[in-house]
């Protein structure tokens, strides 16, 4: 499910489509890319048990497209100070 890095980041509730139709989700802040997130009871039914099982919501955070001006400003004066190296973090470098 694509979010807003403003969703991402400080944490939202956004409408889903499951196949019962669409649902609340909030989204916990400081979300990332690829996080997944469990809908209860909000998945395909079991034609067995006439259960319905759980849908899973995975994150994409997406940029806006052209860059914000303000953004790619406030990004640069941060990244100044405050440094990770997630590259280092995930073991591949």
């Amino acid at each position: 499910m694509p979010i807003t890095l403003n969703e991402a980041v400080l944490g939202s509730t956004i409408r889903v489509p499951t196949v019962s139709g669409p649902v609340a989700l909030k989204i916990p802040a400081g979300a990332n890319t690829g996080s997944t997130l469990r809908l209860r009871g909000k998945g395909v039914m079991n034609q067995a048990t006439k259960q319905a099982g759980d849908q899973y919501v995975k994150l994409k955070v997406v940029l806006p497209d052209p860059p914000d001006a303000e953004l790619v400003k406030f990004v640069e004066e941060w990244a100044r100070t405050r440094s990770y190296d997630v590259r280092k973090k995930a073991g591949l470098e």
